[in-house]
């Protein structure tokens, strides 16, 4: 068996080696992303302090603390006397830790996403070739992690300091281990402990809710899982199956009081507090419509423009496989995407694909059902099977290295990807590092800046002002004087362009027509109209609007008018 594995078992390894590569590259080339210096900021102030304060109300605390963990050793200042600490202002404190602390920004910022990033791949690896490999083959597992490894959605956001990657780890793990569960035979026969595997569940299941709030659905799926497939395909008395499930529900319970400290009050007003704001909705661009509520098509079209082709095929066909030679145990494997992936078309919230991250491990599952069955139908089959594993990676490399901008060959790839989806599907503001190496390569002159995000471009060298910046973070600009500039440039961040969260949608419209002297990392354009009269009038025009009356006059002047 082993000799049979052994190329999908090799490329797998090649695999995951272009998967570090990819994601600390990806880590070096980002900018702090729009949320995370308030998951650093908050999980370093929770382990310094012991006290769930900053942001225990929108997120859960165990990924946080987590990534800010390796931040220990390089002893950051935690400003918990500070104003912004006591008033519970999370993104002005988050700003405070990061660019005003002791240890500089980008030390203690990728100190942090690089742990974070070996901690998720490995637990992802580790589940998918548990998961596959049990579930179909070695062969399955192998293939598995190739597809795994070479999806963007986990390079980019499994390196950076927010919460998805942890929910869909552990999301995944509650259906794997609760498959292995029922698996085990009854009564603990052949060596098996279906007690051990329900509490290892019920744990995973309690992880799950401890990392994203979204995820209190997790312990009744799991539950009603069992009790249908138990109904279904007998194996366990119903008092033996109640029993188990009781173990599953305490080590559920148990893990959560434990990282609540025993405070489950606080877990209870964190979930109905984050539950009440995503009934409110928020404002979306997805192909082109503004949405405040949401649209059923929001998340099928992401994942069929955000998702590889062949991942996309592959886990298709397996889907298809799965289903034509149907066993029971296919169903742990096939229905808890379809479920979460059906719960995500009435969101109201449509603000990224990394929201449906859950779904992705069992696509990547999925393809590799697919490629070991076509790598065992025949010696041809086992060369295409390899060749289309070791393809997949060539897709992702054409965002290279901001895989968070990632679009496959049906939306033109990523430099059109703005043109469908905005916000943290592409432009989450990590683009501000390439704006200032391309300034840098015109001698660093001042620029106007449209800027979508929390990191602060000064911090990066940018010289700026302002205008119609979308930001939770006090970004009030370097000084630079529009009437002073002898070029003018601007910067839109992509989600400004789209007009997504201004009132007129149509603020940029007008620079959709013109070519960007140079685009940051497919997120952030920018623009010298500095001999563009049209492009300066219309330029003034916001100034005018903001009320800021001597930039819009001098940007008059210089257009003719």
């Amino acid at each position: 068996m082993w000799k049979k594995v052994s190329v999908p078992v090799l490329l797998a390894a090649a695999a995951l080696a272009f998967h570090l590569f990819a994601g600390f590259s990806f880590i070096r080339s980002a900018a702090a992303t729009y949320d995370e210096t308030v998951h650093l900021a908050s999980g370093y102030s929770y382990l310094r302090t012991g006290r769930y304060v900053m942001n225990i109300m929108d997120h859960p605390p165990l990924s946080e603390m987590l990534s800010a963990l390796p931040t220990l050793a390089l002893k950051p200042q935690a400003f918990t006397g500070h104003p912004y600490f006591a008033n519970f202002m999370p993104y002005h404190y988050g700003d405070l830790f990061l660019y005003h602390n002791s240890v500089p920004a980008e030390r203690l910022l990728n100190t942090a996403r690089g742990f974070t990033f070996l901690v998720w791949t490995a637990l992802f690896a580790g589940l998918l070739w548990l998961f596959a490999s049990r579930l179909e083959s070695r062969a399955a597992g192998a293939f598995a992690l190739c597809a795994f490894a070479g999806m963007p959605v986990f390079i980019s956001n499994d390196a950076l300091v927010t919460t998805d990657a942890a929910a869909a780890a552990f999301y995944f793990a509650s259906f794997a281990l609760g498959w292995l569960f029922t698996a085990a035979p009854a009564g603990g026969k052949g060596g098996a402990r279906p007690w051990l595997l329900a509490a290892l569940a019920g744990g995973a299941a309690g992880l799950a809710l401890v990392s994203k709030f979204s995820m209190f659905i997790v312990p009744p799926m799991v539950a009603a899982f069992w009790l249908a497939d138990n109904y279904f395909w007998p194996r366990r008395k119903t008092g033996e199956l109640l029993g188990y499930l009781l173990i599953y529900a305490a080590a559920c319970l148990l893990t959560v009081a434990l990282v609540y400290k025993f405070d489950l009050g606080l877990y209870w007003a964190g979930l109905s507090a984050t539950l009440g704001r995503l009934d409110a909705g928020r404002s979306s661009f997805a192909l082109g419509r503004h949405s405040l509520t949401g649209v059923w098509w929001y998340f099928p079209s992401a994942l069929l423009l955000k998702t590889p082709l062949l991942v996309l095929l592959a886990a298709g066909a397996g889907a298809w496989g799965l289903l034509r030679k149907f066993r029971r145990d296919h169903l742990w494997l096939l229905l808890p995407p379809v479920l979460f992936f059906a719960a995500s078309l009435t969101a109201k919230v449509q603000i990224g694909y990394r929201h449906i991250l859950p779904v992705m491990p069992f696509l990547a599952a999925l393809a590799g059902v697919a490629l070991a069955r076509v790598y065992a139908s025949s010696r041809r089959g086992a060369w295409l099977a390899c060749a289309l594993a070791a393809l997949i990676p060539v897709s992702a490399l054409t965002a290279h290295p901001h895989y968070l901008a990632y679009f496959n060959q049906l939306s033109g790839g990523p430099s059109n990807g703005y043109k469908y989806f905005v916000d943290s599907n592409l432009d989450w503001g990590q683009g501000v590092k390439q704006v200032a190496a391309y300034l840098e390569s015109r001698g660093n002159p001042p620029l106007v800046f449209s800027y979508f995000g929390v990191a602060r471009p000064e911090a990066y060298g940018i010289n700026y002002t302002p205008l119609g910046l979308v930001s939770n973070a006090d970004l009030r600009g370097t000084g630079a004087q529009v009437c002073g500039m002898k070029e003018v440039l601007l910067a839109v961040s992509a989600t400004n362009l789209q007009g997504t969260y201004y009132p007129d949608k149509k603020s940029f419209d007008w620079l959709k027509g013109r070519e960007p002297a140079f685009t940051a990392g497919y997120s952030i354009f920018v623009y010298d109209l500095t001999r563009d009269a049209e492009g300066l009038e219309r330029l003034a025009g916001l100034f005018d609007r903001e009320g800021r009356n001597a930039e819009a006059d001098c940007l008059y002047a210089r257009a003719g008018k």
